[in-house]
């Protein structure tokens, strides 16, 4: 009975369902946070390797290590590609939040992102968290491993996914998704050009208007309103969008 178990095909099985798990976990949003522990991360990928073994198919490739080193490969890049097309998402908000965050005045209030190991703006921060919040109440956690259990049953392990596809989808994608950050960002883009130029027929009429002391604190006020306002239709249009990804990236392996 051990012998079956630990036979050469169910050993090399279950390595690269433990690496597609593990990499998946490790390049999904929500999923890849620092904040997430590693050792939780670990046990979860042996829970799922564990829970899925006995329905994946097993390897029918040559078992030698040339073969398992390429297999390895190319389960680490699917997941990679996966995780960045999901993450571009998010990163959409992070680019609509740097652009208001340049016309409020906030560039300089930078802090350090514990996400990405890197600095970010405040309402970055703010916007990331936000999407965090509605990606879990629309269940995109889950999602996510249902998505893992479609690949399972879809692509065998060592076979390689659609790469033309995942080419076509960034080339097209990424235009795409810089307008939605734009378009985003654009009701106080335009509140700030507005205040800019109402300012400045001010200061013309009247020098002593100090912009400074009272132009400022009232277009950030301004601006604070209307993003109050377009908050929610953000976070619809963010739904909308990952929602629509992952219904494309199921296409990556057909």
């Amino acid at each position: 009975m051990y012998s079956t178990l630990l036979s050469d095909v169910n050993v090399v099985t279950f390595l690269l369902l433990f690496i597609r798990i593990s990499s998946f976990l490790s390049f999904l949003p929500f999923f890849n946070y620092m904040n997430i522990p590693m050792n939780v991360k670990a046990a979860l990928s042996i829970w799922l390797s564990i829970l899925f073994f006995p329905i994946v198919p097993k390897v029918n490739f040559e078992i030698n290590l040339i073969n398992i080193l390429l297999a390895i490969f190319n389960e680490i890049a699917f997941a990679f590609f996966v995780g960045m097309a999901l993450q571009l998402i998010f990163d959409i908000l992070k680019f609509a939040a740097e652009q208001i965050s340049f016309v409020m005045g906030f560039t300089m209030a930078n802090v350090i992102d514990p996400n990405f190991g890197g600095q970010s703006t405040i309402l970055s921060q703010f916007f990331i968290w936000i999407a965090i919040l509605v990606f879990l109440t629309f269940g995109g956690d889950h999602l996510e491993i249902l998505l893992l259990s479609k690949f399972m049953s879809n692509l065998p392990f060592g076979a390689f996914f659609n790469y033309h596809k995942i080419y076509e989808y960034f080339l097209v994608y990424m235009g795409k998704y810089f307008m939605i950050g734009v378009g985003l960002a654009f009701p106080i883009i335009a509140i700030s050009l507005m205040s800019d130029i109402i300012f400045g027929m001010i200061m013309k009429t009247m020098p002593q208007f100090n912009l400074l002391v009272v132009g400022f604190p009232i277009k950030i006020f301004v601006s604070f309103i209307v993003l109050m306002a377009i908050l929610s239709s953000m976070m619809l249009v963010f739904s909308r969008e990952i929602k629509e990804v992952f219904k494309i990236v199921l296409g990556f392996i057909y």
